[in-house]
């Protein structure tokens, strides 16, 4: 089966807005997706792990699905997270996802105490038998414990027609696009994430995109577009130049609030609260951040 190119290109993982008292606050959805909109993003991820997906109720959930899916209003495509613990209820999501519009939905696998292929594999046939949206398919072992080969990637690319995406945040991400591609045959889009601090490597591999929350998507567009039209020079020039601020909000722990901290810089957040227990930054931190964005040149209207 050829590959589906319908998502290739860079989607922007959207946070989950919340006011001082830890409510969550839908308003400022329309601001991010027109930010998505106007940098020319293939689409964008709500109820990923950047949205603190795991910290909202049910009702939290569809609240922050159908705000994005009616701010997006067909402009672009529109990813939905519903990894779960058991197949049962990601099936459930799914069909709620597909319900409500989502372009495609993204799972995880679930935590185990036995990691194990079958069941796995039984999870996302799961999804597969629940509804006929494509699946994007999350490799992020250092949060589930589940190690996925590249065989077996490309096992659930061949067995089932849905699992068209993947996710691939299993550093070193650039290596294991080359291996996943190779074990496709290439009938798979492979798109990174982990902030983008390695899209340029990901994209020289034969990935297809990012799924990232990095605050300014433009650059990684910018990249991304340059390596498309054979300019691999510029597409450097542009990744290197903001590599600084890409490394820094990549912070390990404490990169959900750097990146909310610089969203409300932008305006693109009313405030960069997040929800206990996920860790919130400090002064000295955003000071730092502060120093890093005086000594760089922001402007992206040229890039």
């Amino acid at each position: 089966m050829p590959r589906d190119t319908a998502l290739d290109g860079i989607h922007f993982m959207l946070p989950t807005p919340f006011t001082a008292d830890g409510e969550v606050n839908p308003g400022p959805f329309h601001r991010l997706v027109d930010c998505a909109v106007s940098s020319g993003c293939t689409g964008v991820v709500t109820l990923g792990v950047m949205g603190e997906s795991h910290r909202l109720s049910d009702a939290e959930r569809s609240l922050v699905m159908n705000a994005v899916i009616k701010a997006a209003d067909g402009r672009l495509k529109v990813v939905v997270g519903i990894s779960s613990q058991s197949g049962r209820d990601v099936a459930e999501r799914a069909r709620e996802a597909s319900a409500a519009g989502a372009s495609a939905v993204m799972a995880s696998p679930p935590r185990m105490a036995k990691p194990n292929d079958a069941a796995v594999k039984a999870y996302y046939s799961a999804i597969q038998d629940a509804v006929d949206t494509p699946i994007v398919v999350q490799d992020l072992p250092e949060q589930t414990g589940v190690h996925m080969s590249p065989e077996f990637i490309a096992n659930l690319n061949t067995d089932l027609p849905s699992a068209r995406y993947l996710k691939l945040e299993d550093p070193p991400t650039p290596q294991k696009v080359t291996r996943v591609v190779a074990a496709t045959g290439g009938n798979m889009s492979v798109f990174g994430g982990l902030g983008g601090a390695f899209l340029f490597e990901e994209l020289r591999r034969g990935g297809a995109g990012t799924m990232t929350g990095f605050a300014y998507p433009e650059v990684l567009v910018a990249v991304y577009r340059k390596m498309q039209s054979g300019d691999k020079e510029g597409a450097r020039e542009v990744f290197y130049k903001w590599i600084p601020l890409i490394r820094y909000e990549n912070s390990a722990g404490i990169g959900l609030s750097i990146r909310k901290h610089l969203m409300t810089k932008r305006g693109l957040l009313d405030e960069p609260h997040v929800r206990p227990p996920t860790p919130a930054v400090g002064q000295d931190t955003v000071e730092e951040l502060d120093d890093l964005l005086a000594s760089m040149n922001l402007d992206v209207s040229n890039l």
